[in-house]
């Protein structure tokens, strides 16, 4: 396990936030595509890889469907949750660009754009070779992705957003430079404890990627058969978003 220096430990502030019952029902909507492109090819049984498995909502809901999940995250705070969420699954605390693990997985997914946090290409394609190196033969890998060609305009815009709740409101503020297709989200955060209101700023940095150089990265470590799924309009799912979700599998050796 590494340091918490080396790792990204930003989203242990707003680890409750993501178990919020009106945030919830994203989490059957991602299980739907990982339904349709993933579970349909895989054994019975199979063990599944979760990277970034935050609370570990998506890892209980395959725990149901029979599979069996390992979880990596950089969050302590989430994994203390998502222990509490999915208590049968393995949890590791490490970081997407330096973890290490051998072949054990039918599959590997990452959620919730895990890997636009990282922000460049050269850590990106490590992280890829870090997943190729944990999956079995012909095993598949998908994830979702924020890409430039979907997003940018949106990002340009500098929205905002948020949300009240009883014990929690919070406030993110966007911002975009178009010159290092960088994203950064501000999170002001208020969370009731104790009797009191206790305020959390938190500064989020997401990298913008284009189709290219993912394909060009995948396909450097030795993925095949890369497919791109535009979620809203190829997938046919009721989510709002610009992501895009890759698929591709892991060569047979000859």
């Amino acid at each position: 396990m590494i340091s918490s220096e080396q790792r990204n430990t930003n989203h242990d502030a707003i680890a409750s936030i993501y178990d919020l019952k009106s945030l919830l029902e994203r989490h059957d909507i991602v299980l739907e595509y990982i339904d349709k492109l993933i579970l349909q090819n895989i054994p019975e049984g199979a063990h599944i890889f979760d990277l970034g498995c935050g609370t570990g909502q998506i890892a209980q809901r395959l725990l149901k469907r029979g599979y069996q999940v390992t979880g990596l995250d950089s969050s302590e705070g989430m994994l203390n949750i998502a222990r509490e969420n999915a208590p049968e699954a393995e949890f590791i605390l490490d970081d997407a660009r330096f973890f290490k693990l051998p072949p054990t997985f039918h599959a590997v997914i990452s959620t919730d754009v895990v890997l636009n946090y990282i922000l460049s290409i050269e850590e990106l394609q490590n992280t890829l070779q870090n997943v190729y190196d944990a999956l079995l033969e012909n095993g598949i890998f998908a994830f979702e992705l924020y890409l430039e060609e979907l997003c940018e305009s949106n990002w340009k815009n500098n929205e905002s957003g948020g949300g009240v709740k009883e014990d929690n409101v919070w406030v993110d503020i966007w911002s975009y430079d178009p010159n290092t297709k960088i994203g950064r989200k501000d999170t002001t955060r208020f969370e009731f404890i104790n009797g009191n209101w206790q305020r959390l700023d938190r500064s989020f940095f997401l990298k913008a990627y284009s189709t290219a150089e993912v394909k060009i990265a995948l396909e450097k470590v030795g993925f095949t058969e890369v497919s791109i799924y535009d979620i809203n309009r190829e997938l046919e799912l009721n989510k709002t978003s610009e992501a895009a979700c890759f698929v591709c599998r892991k060569q047979l050796s000859n």
